[in-house]
């Protein structure tokens, strides 16, 4: 169940694999080998047509969509930095109680810091507000200049995170039908290249020239290092 959940996200973040943006790169190749030989072929051809929709395509399929590395959601970097701000509470708070345990020895075992994970900063916050509660308990810490409304402050980070989190999903939901859209795009752009192959041999099939420009910019290149996904047979 874990392992799913971990696939789950990874396609939410990492989109496509590096076949589809082999698919991709290869589509730029392509548009740059239609760009002077448009002329060539009929008004109105399936290769007109073809060559169209390959522009079209590869606007859509900006770099930002289709590689590694898309920038957090607005939903997610507002909850990271809700989780920052609670952490710098959680340190002030355990070293300001490890200052008053030098009058009171053992007040600072409960207010210990397990780690630096969302989880475990939420476990630690849940766990500091439940003595903070007492009014004698925060007098002590607002006596050492801790602000008077800091234990309110927590508790609406706190609240605030789990707010987030549900705008977090919504999110990735959205992501969800955005790379279900751009990987259909993907397919359509691999059929495309298929489609135009033929026409452009059928063009070109006394030009040995042309049809090694096409044979170079047609291949599909696997980033990964497994090499072409699709070798055309030489050229005549």
């Amino acid at each position: 169940m874990i392992l799913r959940f971990l696939c789950f996200l990874l396609s939410i973040h990492f989109p496509f694999q590096d076949k589809d943006n082999a698919v991709i790169d290869a589509l730029g190749h392509v548009n740059r080998f239609a760009i002077p030989r448009l002329a060539d072929f009929e008004v109105g051809s399936l290769a007109i047509t073809h060559f169209t929709r390959a522009r079209v395509i590869a606007a859509a399929l900006t770099p930002s969509d289709s590689k590694p590395g898309t920038p957090a959601s607005p939903a997610t970097g507002a909850r990271n930095h809700l989780f920052d701000e609670v952490w710098d509470d959680l340190l002030a708070i355990a070293e300001t109680a490890r200052t008053i345990s030098r009058t009171e020895p053992g007040f600072s075992a409960d207010f210990r810091l397990d780690g630096d994970t969302h989880q475990e900063i939420i476990a630690t916050a849940t766990a500091f507000l439940k003595k903070l509660q007492v009014p004698a308990t925060a007098a002590k810490f607002i006596a050492y200049s801790m602000p008077a409304d800091f234990v309110t402050d927590l508790q609406t980070d706190l609240a605030a995170i789990d707010d987030k989190k549900s705008e977090q999903t919504d999110d990735r939901l959205d992501d969800i039908g955005d790379t279900a859209h751009n990987r259909a795009l993907v397919k359509e752009a691999r059929d495309l290249i298929k489609s135009l192959s033929t026409s452009v041999k059928n063009r070109y099939r006394r030009d040995s020239e042309n049809l090694a420009a096409w044979a170079t910019a047609s291949r599909i290149h696997r980033t990964g290092g497994g090499g072409p996904e699709e070798t055309p047979p030489p050229a005549p």
